[in-house]
């Protein structure tokens, strides 16, 4: 029972850095320095978030593997961050584009993870997935000088992630997780039914 406590705690610890971090990357397009600082917070309580996760997952050696490789890129992440308060260069671009296809891949293995015992929680990574490598192409961007149109696309993949973490956490709060999964399973049938009815 402390294991899942935990396991629930964490899920809730990488939902709240996932936000800080995307309200540090919109905050950054107008006050770079107070932007930076929120970044590296977020990026780091993701962390934390995500290896509680790993560390407190029910023996599940993929799911393990996927939430560890989360936790390195968003420390990393982090890293990257601090980094930028005291060099702005375009290594900072090429490694953050280099760390948030690792966070894509590892939600994206997680996804897999977690399809079969718990749906919800993989449609969360799957999108927290999709957000990274959004993040990623607005980071590739400003590689190319297209600071501008980097910065919102950077944005916008922060917030998909932040969204995913949300859907993640919601998945395994007791209580949450039964509707979600009833709500999910509504969707899917509704889907087969069009699809079935187009045949």
């Amino acid at each position: 029972m402390p294991n899942q406590l935990l396991y629930i705690l964490g899920n809730w610890i990488e939902a709240i850095g996932a936000n800080l971090a995307a309200l540090g990357v919109s905050i950054q397009i107008q006050d770079s320095v107070d932007g930076k600082r929120l970044r590296i917070l977020g990026d780091a309580v993701q962390g934390v978030g995500n290896f509680l996760i790993a560390e407190t997952t029910p023996a599940d050696g993929l799911a393990v593997a996927g939430n560890r490789l989360q936790g390195i890129a968003s420390s990393a992440n982090a890293v990257i961050a601090h980094r930028e308060l005291y060099v702005e260069d375009k290594l900072n671009h090429q490694l953050e584009v280099i760390v948030d296809s690792l966070q894509a891949i590892g939600s994206y293995i997680t996804a897999i993870a977690r399809r079969d015992d718990n749906p919800p929680k993989a449609v969360g990574n799957l999108v927290q997935s999709v957000g990274a490598m959004i993040e990623a192409t607005g980071v590739l961007h400003k590689y190319i000088s297209q600071q501008e149109k980097g910065d919102h696309i950077r944005s916008v993949g922060k917030w998909i992630q932040g969204l995913g973490t949300i859907m993640q956490a919601a998945s395994v709060t007791p209580g949450v997780e039964q509707y979600l999964q009833k709500k999910l399973e509504k969707l899917i049938d509704i889907i087969l039914e069009k699809d079935t009815e187009k045949s």
